[in-house]
């Protein structure tokens, strides 16, 4: 694995991805900071695997940006793109944690971070007077 974000870093989630694809690893998005600043991974996978993604605290990037998009295709239509929105307002997850775990295929590197709240998010948005049209 190459230079991985140390923590307390903000990464814009774009770079995650490409992180995750170059070293393949595991990139641990988590929605609610007392469960990401509490909790370990392994059991947050294993807790929530069942879970509709919709209401689980952590997703897997690729499962997180999949997510994003079946609900931006349901507010805007089927031309909405969640890579295009997030080239055009970035989005940065802070790192927790970086380390390795115990998969069924052996040892996999991961990354865990965690995302603005969704009122954060907003605030970024009225700040900046994104998304007004």
């Amino acid at each position: 694995m190459t230079d991985l974000p140390e923590p307390g870093e903000l990464i814009d989630l774009l770079k995650l991805r490409e992180i995750r694809q170059r070293d393949r690893i595991n990139v641990y998005l988590y929605m609610d900071e007392e469960i990401a600043k509490t909790s370990n991974v392994m059991d947050d996978v294993d807790k929530y695997r069942m879970v509709d993604p919709d209401y689980r605290p952590v997703l897997e990037i690729e499962d997180w940006l999949k997510n994003m998009q079946k609900h931006m295709k349901q507010i805007e239509g089927p031309g909405a793109n969640v890579e295009k929105m997030l080239k055009e307002q970035p989005l940065t997850a802070e790192i927790l944690e970086t380390g390795t775990m115990q998969t069924a295929v052996g040892p996999r590197g991961y990354i865990k971070a965690l995302l603005p709240y969704l009122d954060e998010m907003e605030e970024m948005e009225v700040r900046e007077a994104k998304g007004f049209k």
